[in-house]
């Protein structure tokens, strides 16, 4: 009752601090870090930054390696200062004291007068905790800190690994709740981290189902709050629909109205969580200042302004479709069709018409080249070795099993001539591993690049060093480099970059744009991650259900009623 009082006191001024934190990391901080890493990157000549060259990252590059690690630190104190702000700005609204002024004072203040093993304990406990606890404190700066679905994946389909990631997930649930105490006691009580953590363990002794439910409440609440905005929005819409005029005037105001409720709603979850761990006697120095404050001068010119551009930009989004891509049969397979990678699958998944099958190959013992992704042929052939081992001959002498279904495993010459046989085209990804001969990659283009070209196949793989190696001996064929994260846009000669889902958003792609290069997503599957790949204008989506992605685009852009429009901003539009 406490907190529904408070919060329709002051909302406007929780929205505005909400707000100004929010523009201020997208505008300026956030462009900022990414505008050091690509110099740090450009200083030392590298092309791009991934887990597959930290390590010659850190022993040929030792200095930008320490700049990358000082943008680190400065990120952490930036995280830390966001959630001070807010924590602070929660604390002066309910003072009825709110000003900008104080509250960056009393951050700066706390921040000088923190341990420094309290910020780097700050950011081991967002990292952990932050891709589980979304509803309750977003941060622009950790949008790239989650687990790739593709990882995802593979762990869920080993038991053991499903098991222990369950116990994962249950453990930071459990810690989450026990900490909860642990930041406001270092800001507002000045208590050591290692005290903190023993005072907060010792206020939710005995209390962690109280405080577990008082958060799904809060999170019950503003689920069902939205999906009531939702209801009632999209009911007006559907009236709206039938009157042309009304109709895209109507759908704007009303995308707009979703987005600033469903902000206000996102806002009111995180003040309740706050005021919840919040000590009860808190107060802040307010540093009263007889002159109006810049931002009270600004604010509802400010507020007009992107209102009138949020209603503007709605408006451009009901009536553009976006493109819809190029859809990539992922290993050959629609809808679990064929065993992956081989002829049949093949033979039955050119028949929906994709437009470029995507396949891998791996170089074989006697130097030839096969069709098959894993590096052990144990899960599909049920044989504990790998494809480096065997001549093509063994190995196009297996059946390989998958889904009910066997075949073959083809050599890439045979794959080759039955897709040229449907005139399939072809994306061929480079497997590459440490067991490869010396001149694979230059006794591959010296073969194949002639049929590859006259074919209009593509290229891609996970090595940069096939990117450079087909710019060398095949300059004329579109090759695509695959990134499984997404950290900074790269600075490569590839035509191209297969970018995994989870990190791909609309920055890349702009980048992507501007750099004439195209984007594949990969691998987009639901219909809502199909949706979200159109509406980021990607070139394409490799997915494993070429069918379904047919009828979703066919369906998409079929069906203009806005509001089914309004229905899909929910998950196309940022947040």
């Amino acid at each position: 009752m406490r907190l529904k009082r408070d919060f329709s006191l002051h909302w406007k001024n929780y929205l505005i601090l909400f707000l100004v934190v929010e523009l201020s990391l997208e505008v300026a901080i956030i462009p900022l870090f990414n505008a050091w890493t690509s110099l740090l990157l450009n200083l030392g000549a590298i092309p791009y930054l991934s887990y597959t060259n930290a390590l010659s990252l850190v022993t040929s590059h030792p200095y930008i390696t320490l700049g990358l690690l000082l943008e680190l630190i400065i990120l952490i104190i930036c995280v830390f200062g966001q959630f001070a702000l807010i924590l602070n700005g929660v604390v002066l609204i309910k003072q009825d004291e709110f000003s900008f002024r104080a509250i960056l004072k009393n951050t700066a203040r706390q921040l000088r007068q923190l341990d420094p093993l309290g910020i780097f304990f700050f950011a081991g406990y967002f990292l952990l905790i932050v891709p589980f606890s979304g509803i309750f404190f977003n941060s622009p700066l950790l949008s790239k800190i989650v687990i790739p679905e593709f990882i995802l994946d593979f762990l869920l389909q080993k038991p053991l690994y499903a098991t222990l990631l369950g116990i994962f997930y249950l453990a930071i649930f459990i810690l989450s709740i026990r900490l909860l105490f642990v930041l406001p006691l270092m800001l507002f009580e000045k208590v050591k981290i290692k005290a903190a953590l023993a005072q907060s363990w010792q206020l939710t002794r005995n209390k962690f189902w109280a405080y577990t439910l008082k958060l799904l409440k809060i999170s019950f609440i503003a689920l069902i709050t939205n999906l009531g905005l939702i209801g009632i929005l999209y009911s007006i819409q559907l009236g709206l629909d039938q009157n042309p005029l009304s109709a895209l005037i109507g759908g704007s105001i009303n995308v707009t109205l979703l987005q600033i409720g469903s902000f206000l709603i996102s806002v009111w979850a995180s003040v309740a969580l706050l005021q919840l761990i919040l000590p009860a006697d808190v107060t802040l120095a307010t540093y009263k200042s007889t002159k109006k404050s810049w931002l009270s001068k600004i604010a509802k010119p400010l507020f007009a302004l992107f209102t009138l551009g949020a209603l503007l930009g709605n408006g451009a989004y009901l009536v553009h479709l976006g493109q819809t891509p190029l859809i990539i049969s992922h290993r050959g397979v629609d809808a679990k069709n064929g065993v992956q990678n081989t002829i049949p699958a093949l033979r039955k998944t050119a028949q929906a018409k994709p437009n470029y099958i995507e396949i891998d190959i791996q170089e074989t013992k006697d130097h030839k080249f096969v069709v098959m992704h894993d590096e052990n042929l144990k899960q599909l052939a049920d044989l504990d070795t790998s494809p480096q081992e065997l001549t093509l001959a063994q190995l196009t002498a297996l059946t390989v099993h998958e889904n009910g279904h066997q075949a073959k495993i083809p050599s890439f010459d045979e794959y080759l001539s039955v897709a040229k046989q449907y005139e399939q085209k072809l994306l061929v990804e480079i497997k590459t591993t440490k067991r490869d001969s010396k001149n694979m990659l230059k006794n591959f283009f010296d073969t194949y690049k002639t049929t590859l070209k006259q074919n209009n196949h593509e290229l891609q793989s996970l090595d940069y060093k096939v990117i450079t190696s087909a710019k060398k001996y095949a300059p004329t064929l579109n090759a695509y480099y695959i990134l499984p994260y997404n950290f900074i846009f790269p600075q490569t000669p590839a035509n191209g970059y297969t970018m995994e889902k989870t990190t791909l958003n609309d920055s890349f792609v702009t980048q992507a744009k501007l750099s004439f290069k195209k984007v594949y997503s990969w691998t987009v599957n639901s219909e809502e991650d199909l949706k979200k790949a159109a509406f980021l204008d990607v070139d394409g989506i490799i997915t494993d259900n070429v069918t379904e992605a047919r009828w979703v685009y066919h369906n998409f852009n079929a069906n203009t009623s806005y509001a089914n429009r309004l229905l899909d901003a929910v998950i196309l539009l940022p947040e």
